[in-house]
């Protein structure tokens, strides 16, 4: 059997080209190692594993989270402020001074929810928390008002690197869903001594903050516009009915059964269908998530309106105290429900001429 061998030239190629795999290997470790490990990029990259494993440790590693989390809450401050319209200067000083008192509880109801995301993947942590002198402050708010939870990350934009000061800024491209726009944020990072680079702020906030408060002002607006008609047509109808129990109470005798039974009948057979009609047309409605408040309020007038009539009806066909004591307790809050709702489109309207 012939035996297979090889020339002396081949096997110095293969030598060298196994030193120059060897080389480039090699190579490619230490600048992982010595650079791309003590890069912004990759601090980057260390932080999403973190959020991803839930692992806290690595994530406050490359997270300085009370310097970020105290300017992110004076830039959204400043935002919140800067985007009610119409509000003279003085008194927006004044309610800066104000949102100074709650800094505290903010920053850690903030801190608070974001710790529970990278623990647990979720957002959702019993909202309503008392922090900081007894101050009760609703996380779920504050992580609304940051519009944290609807960021999506899409990609690094640059880079800009400041060696004389050991500091960096990296563009963070996201996509805000309730925006329904891109927004790069800046994410200002400084490097440790250990050639470690951490988040300390992110310097263009207050901007995102004013975009995320313009579009949710627009989408109230819009939704304004959506139901007006609804609730104009839906308000005049129960106006016209009031009126016409209104004229048979001071025309009529109450004690008369037949008055009550027609009262009864309006009531049953008018006035509680509208408002069945009105809160079923809402429940039909696209509500943006800056209209949720609204859409609730509204809701609940309808819910409490409804009650009203049930326990009316009730009373004029029993004339047993109670239902008309619960029927007005159901009418009251109703009112005052109803003057919030005007006050929170009234101020949309203001705000958005």
């Amino acid at each position: 059997m012939e035996r297979w061998s090889l020339s002396m030239q081949t096997k110095v190629k293969l030598l060298a080209a196994g030193t120059a795999i060897l080389a480039v290997f090699a190579g490619t470790l230490f600048w992982y190692f010595s650079y791309y490990t003590k890069t912004p990029e990759y601090s980057l990259k260390m932080i999403q594993e973190a959020a991803v494993k839930h692992d806290m440790v690595k994530f406050q590693k490359y997270v300085d989270m009370d310097s970020t989390l105290t300017k992110a809450c004076d830039a959204m401050m400043e935002g919140l402020i800067e985007t009610e319209r119409p509000m003279p200067e003085e008194a927006k000083v004044a309610l800066s001074g104000f949102a100074k008192m709650f800094k505290a509880p903010i920053v850690a109801a903030f801190k608070g929810s974001i710790n529970h995301y990278i623990e647990s993947g979720k957002w959702d942590d019993d909202a309503s928390k008392v922090v900081d002198q007894g101050i009760p402050i609703d996380s779920d708010m504050i992580l609304s008002k940051s519009g944290i939870k609807d960021m999506q990350f899409e990609s690094i934009e640059y880079t800009k690197m400041d060696e004389a000061d050991d500091s960096a800024v990296v563009g963070l491209k996201i996509f805000d869903r309730e925006a329904n726009a891109p927004f790069v944020l800046e994410l200002l990072m400084k490097k440790t001594e250990n050639g470690i680079w951490r988040i300390t702020e992110i310097k263009n906030f207050k901007e995102y903050i004013v975009l995320l408060s313009d579009a949710r002002r627009q989408q109230m607006k819009a939704y304004i516009d959506t139901t007006q008609v609804l609730m104009a047509n839906h308000d005049k109808n129960v106006f016209d009915i009031e009126q016409k129990m209104k004229t048979i109470l001071l025309t009529s005798n109450l004690g008369n059964e037949n008055v009550r039974m027609d009262l009864k009948k309006i009531v049953k057979e008018e006035l509680l269908l509208d408002w069945n009609e009105r809160m079923e047309a809402l429940h039909k409605i696209d509500v943006p998530e800056a209209a949720q408040t609204l859409q609730r309020l509204r809701l609940k007038i309808c819910d409490l309106r409804i009650g009203y009539c049930e326990k009316y009806a009730l009373w004029l066909d029993n004339k047993d105290v109670k239902p008309l004591k619960e029927a007005n307790e159901f009418l009251k809050e109703a009112k005052t429900l109803e003057h919030e709702a005007e006050f929170i489109s009234n101020k949309v309207k203001a705000d958005t001429n």
